[in-house]
């Protein structure tokens, strides 16, 4: 999401470069459209490492988009529900969504918007947190506490919750074919993997990571 004071005094977030998703970029792709692009450092990356000629970015925050246009080829200074109209149908061959579904008031719509967007064989790259977490799941049932935060699953900007299957459910569609789905964990989630012989890592990972793929025109 975008580095950005956000509304009601809500937590700014930290920009990043997501070098975790260079494993899903399975080919070079001609045309990029990073939805919540934030400063443009990600598509920058692509962009430098040859995995993409192009990249157009949707970002609603002032200060950050225009930090993203020194990066990007292109720039929509409005929320992705906006900027669809601006985007012309089959012109993107990869669509990156990185903690992004989550803030939508409506994301079914959004990404079924965002596939006729896609040209065949094109893809759809999202990142999503799980409320399965285990520490949501402790203070839920142990606790009987579910506390919103200023960042991370339960983020007080999050409208939307997601689990592995509801996740892979909102990125499947009648146009898009989920392919790949992976689990982030960090470091002491990975050392619980381990302990667990990983019969638990549905338990601990972060977020997961998804590609699907436009097999079926619009």
């Amino acid at each position: 999401m975008p580095v950005e004071q956000l509304p009601q005094g809500h937590q700014i977030y930290s920009d990043s470069t997501r070098t975790d998703i260079l494993p899903l970029l399975d080919k070079a792709y001609a045309r990029v459209l990073d939805v919540g692009c934030s400063t443009g450092n990600t598509g920058a990356l692509l962009k430098r490492q040859g995995l993409c000629e192009w990249v157009t970015g949707v970002e609603p925050f002032p200060a950050t988009a225009a930090m993203a246009r020194n990066q990007l080829d292109q720039v929509i200074e409005k929320p992705i529900e906006a900027a669809l109209i601006e985007l012309p149908d089959h012109s993107f061959d990869g669509i990156l969504c990185l903690d992004v579904l989550e803030h939508l008031v409506d994301p079914w719509q959004v990404v079924d918007q965002l596939s006729t967007k896609l040209r065949a064989g094109g893809v759809l790259i999202t990142s999503i947190p799980n409320v399965r977490h285990i520490e949501v799941l402790f203070n839920l049932l142990i606790r009987g506490r579910f506390e919103y935060t200023t960042s991370g699953i339960l983020d007080q900007t999050h409208l939307r919750f997601f689990t592995r299957q509801s996740a892979a459910d909102l990125v499947q569609t009648p146009q898009l074919q989920l392919e790949t789905s992976q689990g982030l964990l960090g470091p002491k989630s990975k050392m619980l993997n381990r302990l667990s012989l990983g019969l638990t890592k549905h338990l601990l990972y972060s977020q997961y990571l998804m590609r699907s793929r436009k097999v079926h025109p619009d």
